[in-house]
């Protein structure tokens, strides 16, 4: 069982090298490997830390094999995001105060030597912990449609694909696809 706890600036050194490791892993063979060399890059740590900033509304919580202080996996989640990357509005509540949309899981990620170990489902469990905590009443993710693997952990994870998909330009023309959950399901 890993420990996790949330993450900061200081992490994002950590975060980006599992980020480039499980990449390399999951996604050769699916991504052309020059879009996985661009995205994982060394200027990535800087990005990362730089995220910690200008995303206030963004939680990232990070895995550690405890009791070693090394970072094996991370999860980030908030608000679910529009098309131009911020936060989508909040709805009013019937007393007029801000009721949360809908929270969405934007990445989580395990060095692939923790692979079926507990760790994403450790990640996973907190993540959906925060955001019921947080008032949400459901959560999303975008997964690449031909990662199976990642596809099944989400299923085991009480989330359904909702219907939506996406072909985002940067990766390729390799398509995405929207799971759900509700956050009151079990």
């Amino acid at each position: 069982m890993a420990h996790v706890r949330y993450g900061s600036a200081v992490d994002a050194e950590a975060i980006s090298r599992v980020r480039h490791d499980a990449w390399r892993a999951a996604y050769t063979g699916i991504i052309a490997a020059g879009i996985i060399d661009r995205a994982t890059s060394v200027s990535d740590t800087d990005r990362e830390r730089a995220l910690f900033v200008s995303r206030p509304w963004r939680r990232t919580l990070v895995a550690e094999p405890a009791p070693v202080a090394e970072v094996i996996g991370y999860a980030s989640f908030g608000p679910e995001r529009g098309v131009n990357g911020a936060p989508l509005p909040e709805r009013a509540r019937r007393d007029g105060s801000p009721r949360p949309r809908c929270a969405e899981l934007y990445a989580l990620y395990v060095t692939p030597a923790w692979w079926s170990t507990g760790t994403g489902r450790d990640l996973m469990c907190r993540v959906l912990d925060e955001t019921k905590a947080g008032g949400y009443p459901r959560i999303v993710l975008w997964v690449l449609e031909q990662n199976a693997r990642a596809r099944r952990f989400y299923e085991r994870s009480g989330f359904r694909l909702d219907g939506r998909s996406f072909v985002p330009d940067w990766l390729g023309g390799v398509t995405e696809v929207c799971y759900a959950r509700n956050l009151d399901a079990p």
